[in-house]
């Protein structure tokens, strides 16, 4: 016996809840046939004329009742794997072997004589079995749906489970046969001829009838006759029950109360038989409903179908599927078009989409495929070799996967497109936003260092003009100092915002940092705004540019303060945060991981959306003309990505606005506080000779000039090779002073290492305005002591200091 699973949204006859019309109906039937069987009752010992054929007809048509009754009960069986349902159906297969048995017992009907034993008391014992039958196999059935457990029988054990209860039934109704044959005189006398008065004085008959009134009792009681099965299940019981009170009275054959029970139970075994065949009426119109829906939903489907057919051929696209377990594609031809076929290819999968993408994106398209059961979908941009012409192409692969009960890739699906034309465009665009970009930012640096420029240009013209007046020549130097300064600090923020300046990075705790900037933070925002730090205790450290930090949380800090001119209150906050992938989706340069979140919220007027678009742009402001560079949030934001961090801007029109830094964490142990107090300015002891290294005339005399005020020999050199050649000689040399970027092919760290081969524990000293281009952006080794142009004589004492090591 095969089985199928069941549909858990199917209602069926076991399942469908008794509604009233239901009930109504049940209650009408048993009304009516309790009225005729107490109508009957004092006419039932009343013999009727004959009726030849009565019993055969009577007996086949039981037969065929039970017979069809224990096919669907079966069959409901191997759908569902109902054990309760397998009960019923080895019960009314029991009912149905016992009434052929019963027919071969009667005389004349199929033979000469009986077929089956050779007297009445068969005959009225199997009647007797067979009215047994119903209320044996309904106990159990009420007891197992009862108490509400499922008793849905293992698929593996269902078909060999059916096959058993048959096997069983069916020697329950040979044995019976064997005991009403060859034994039948060992059992209670039941009969005389036709008269069954014994059957009514043996207890026979009344223990038959109290064993179908206690089942009738128990189903009621214990399943509340909820479905519309058991509902008739007890209609039927019912009416067995006056069959049995109807019968026993009339006490003899062909008698009224005989005839009207063997009505009264061809009916109570038609009932479960026709409500059976109510639910395949039901459930054919349903088909039909099913189908006629399917159709509709077909042809709506085949329309879909049509239009997007049209829709991706309009837009260029390719639509395809690919059945990993089997191999099988289907694709349509645009596809195969844009991978270079001019007629479909036969087979296509994985393994030959990834021949065509070009080795370079090939690791990253199968990393993405394979990820494809954790997110379901996917979305691949990649170039591939065309086949044919061998065309590099840009592709576009959106498609989503279908998984199977273990929870890998059964099936992918999507479209493909050509993208080369979209890429191309973009990368115009790209190259015309950046020109756009550079025009702006060489428009502002002009501007603004035109600006410094004439302060300075000025005020020398007239110190060379008029240079005896030592109080004016002081004044006028003092402000082209001020001016150059100026300048400085723009120079220091484009190269941060454009990652080129060189950081000197510490392991550090930013609320460290932070609780030691308060004082300055406070006096930088004013006295009416409110300066307020939230630090988080457990903070993790971080490596970044103390000095960065802080002109990068001033910068926020100034910002804030101009957005609340009538004061507010300025939010500082510190926590440990974690940035998932899909939060930097369109970062791809920066790792999901662990990060440090550093906020500055304000209380001010907020941004609107343009201006939040520009927000980090370096020389865009929405101040009045002179009263900001534009570069700050630049600078901030350049800190950040240098720091390999994130920044971004959250901000409303009236809301405030709140500029959040995202540092990476670090593994390593925060240094300690550093030095308050200044050093004093160093000069040298015994006349040390230092080798100067500039390839720019006027910065060299300057740096010689320093020296030679501080007490220094110099030596000078204008590219690494001249240095060397020094360095080989005899002359005493105890520093090397170099810039970083210089001519020739071999800048200052270079320089260090091959002065170093020459001269074993020279001390050095580097210079620079950035080092990123000349060192290909790896910077200066962090043990190597580094001077950031443009420098003063007493910042170059301070680094000597540092590297002589001693007072």
């Amino acid at each position: 016996m095969s089985t199928t699973a069941a549909s858990p949204t199917l209602a069926t006859l076991a399942t469908a809840q008794a509604g009233k019309p239901q009930r109504r109906l049940a209650a009408l039937v048993s009304l009516a046939f309790g009225a005729v069987t107490l109508a009957l009752l004092p006419v039932a010992g009343r013999h009727m004329a004959p009726m030849p054929g009565f019993v055969p007809v009577y007996q086949s048509a039981l037969i065929v009742v039970y017979s069809l009754t224990t096919y669907l009960f079966l069959t409901h069986y191997r759908r569902t794997r109902s054990a309760s349902l397998l009960v019923l159906g080895t019960g009314s297969l029991y009912v149905t072997l016992a009434v052929l048995l019963q027919m071969l017992s009667f005389p004349n009907v199929l033979a000469q004589g009986r077929i089956l034993g050779s007297s009445p008391d068969t005959t009225t014992w199997l009647w007797t079995f067979w009215h047994l039958g119903p209320p044996l196999f309904a106990l159990p059935y009420a007891i197992m749906e009862g108490d509400g457990r499922d008793r849905t029988v293992a698929p593996p054990r269902a078909g060999r489970t059916g096959l058993l209860a048959i096997a069983g039934t069916t020697v329950a109704a040979a044995l019976t046969a064997v005991m009403v044959t060859r034994y039948v005189h060992l059992l209670p006398k039941s009969v005389e001829g036709d008269d069954y008065w014994l059957l009514t004085t043996s207890g026979v008959g009344p223990a038959v009838v109290a064993l179908t009134v206690l089942a009738l009792v128990v189903l009621c009681w214990t399943t509340r006759l909820r479905t519309v099965l058991q509902l008739w299940l007890a209609v039927s019981l019912l009416l067995l029950v006056f069959d049995n009170m109807v019968t026993l009275p009339g006490a003899a054959r062909g008698t009224v109360g005989w005839f009207a029970g063997r009505l009264e139970a061809l009916v109570a075994g038609f009932i479960l038989l026709g409500v059976y065949l109510r639910e395949v009426n039901f459930l054919y119109a349903r088909a039909e409903a099913a189908a006629d829906e399917r159709e509709g939903r077909r042809a709506e489907l085949q329309l879909a179908r049509d239009n997007l057919d049209l829709a991706l051929e309009a837009a260029e696209m390719g639509d395809w599927e690919l059945d990993l377990r089997t191999g099988a594609s289907r694709r349509t031809p645009r596809h195969d078009a844009i991978f270079g076929y001019r007629e479909p290819v036969e087979a296509w999968g994985v393994e030959t989409f990834l021949k065509h993408v070009v080795p370079e994106d090939r690791a990253a398209v199968r990393t993405t495929l394979e990820g494809a059961n954790r997110t379901e979908r996917f979305d691949l941009h990649c170039r591939i070799k065309r086949a044919g012409d061998g065309a590099t192409r840009w592709v576009a692969l959106r498609g989503k996967a279908y998984l199977d009960e273990a929870g890998g890739v059964r099936t992918i699906a999507g479209v493909v497109m050509d993208t080369t034309q979209q890429h191309e465009a973009e990368e115009r665009l790209n190259q015309a936003q950046k020109m756009e970009a550079i025009g702006q930012l060489t428009g502002g640096v002009a501007h603004d260092f035109n600006n410094l420029l004439t302060i300075i240009v000025g005020n020398l013209d007239m110190i060379v003009r008029k240079p005896d007046n030592a109080q004016r020549v002081e004044r006028l130097a003092t402000s082209a100092m001020t001016a150059a300064k100026r300048g400085a600090e723009v120079t220091e923020k484009l190269l941060s915002f454009s990652r080129r300046q060189v950081l000197r990075p510490e392991t550090v705790n930013p609320n460290r940092l932070l609780k030691e900037f308060g004082a300055l933070l406070q006096r930088a925002v004013g006295e009416t705004v409110e300066v307020r730090l939230d630090l988080d205790a457990s903070l993790d450290p971080v490596r970044l540019d103390p000095g960065q930090f802080e002109s990068a949380v001033l910068n926020l800090a100034v910002n804030a303060r101009d957005a609340m001119p009538g004061g507010g209150t300025l939010t500082v906050k510190t926590c440990n945060a974690h940035l998932d992938a899909h939060e930097i989706a369109d970062r791809p340069d920066l790792r999901p991981g662990a990060y440090v979140l550093v906020s500055v919220s304000d209380t001010g007027h907020g941004m609107d959306a343009a201006t939040l678009t520009r927000a980090f742009e370096p020389f865009f402001t929405t101040k009045d003309v002179g009263k900001g560079t534009g570069l700050g949030l630049s600078q901030v934001y350049g800190f950040v990505r240098q720091a390999g961090g994130h920044a971004q801007i959250k901000s409303e029109a009236g809301r405030g606005t709140s500029v959040e830094l995202y540092l990476p964490r670090s593994a390593e142990k925060a240094v300690d506080s550093r030095p308050d107090d200044p050093l004093p300015l160093r000069r040298a002891a015994s006349g040390e000779m230092v080798l100067v290294v500039e390839d720019e005339p006027a910065v060299l005399e300057m740096a010689v000039e320093s020296l030679g005020e501080l007490g220094y020999r110099t030596l000078t050199a204008t590219r690494a090779s001249e240095a060397l050649e020094r360095l080989g000689g005899p002359e005493r040399i105890d520093i090397l002073f170099s810039d970083v970027v210089m001519p020739g092919g071999m800048n200052g760290v270079q320089l260090t290492v091959e002065a170093r081969r020459l001269r074993p524990g020279l001390r050095v000293l580097l210079t620079s305005g950035y080092t990123g281009t000349a060192l290909d952006e790896q910077g200066v080794p962090a043990d190597l002591p580094l001077l950031s142009k443009p420098y003063q004589r007493d910042e170059l004492a301070n680094q000597l200091r540092i590297v002589l090591g001693r007072a």
